[in-house]
Order: C-alpha cells, then sequence, then structure tokens
C-alpha cells in the first residue's frame, strides 16, 4: 500500500510552513510572495521531492509552479545545504517526513488487511 499522492505535497507544506513559521495556505498560493514564503515554499518542495519522491512535474503541479520553478527550488535548497546549520534542520525534516510517511503507509496497509 502507497501513500495517496495528493496527501504529499500537504504534508511536506505543512512541515515547512512550521519549520519556517510560513503560514501554510500561502505555500500553495499561484502569486509570487515575499521572499520568506518563497523559501518556505522552496523547502516544501524540495522535501516534497525528495523525502516523498514525487516528480518535478508532480511537485510543479501540488504547488502551482511550472517544472522549472520547481527544478530552480530544489536547487537552491541545495545550494543552503552547504551550511551546516541548515542541513541538519533539512535533514531533520526529511527524517521526520520519511517516518511519518513509513507510519502512514503501514497504518493504511494494516487497515486493508482487516
Amino acid at each position: 500500500m502507497s501513500l495517496n499522492c495528493s496527501l504529499i505535497p500537504g504534508l511536506s507544506a505543512a512541515a515547512a510552513a512550521a519549520a519556517l513559521g510560513t503560514p501554510y495556505a500561502e505555500l500553495f498560493s499561484p502569486r509570487r510572495s515575499r521572499a520568506a514564503v518563497a523559501r518556505a515554499r522552496q523547502l516544501a518542495v524540495y522535501l516534497c521531492h525528495v523525502a516523498f519522491g514525487a516528480s518535478l512535474s508532480a511537485c510543479a503541479r501540488a504547488f502551482a509552479r511550472d517544472r522549472a520553478t520547481v527544478r530552480h527550488a530544489c536547487a537552491m535548497i541545495e545550494n543552503l545545504r552547504d551550511d551546516t546549520r541548515f542541513d541538519a534542520g533539512a535533514r531533520r525534516l526529511e527524517s521526520a517526513l520519511v517516518t511519518q510517511r513509513d507510519m502512514i503507509c503501514a497504518l493504511l496497509a494494516q487497515g486493508s488487511a482487516q
């Protein structure tokens, strides 16, 4: 059993919004945003792609951006990971999301087995 793909962007956005203190709903706005919101969205897109394995195209659709913008967002976060403090935080978020994904998948599998 796999995690419903429609849930993935929401999980990554919730993690990024909470970590960076940004309103969750703003991460899905199709409009340009202030720098803090754009950075949180970049992190959410990156987590969606890396922690959940979503394609760049799927991330683009979920966050109302084009694929090139999503590719740029992932590159920006990769560059920020050169900073050890940022990297430690990103690693913790990624690990927490993978754990959450695995837990949800196990619960879904358990429910479908009954």
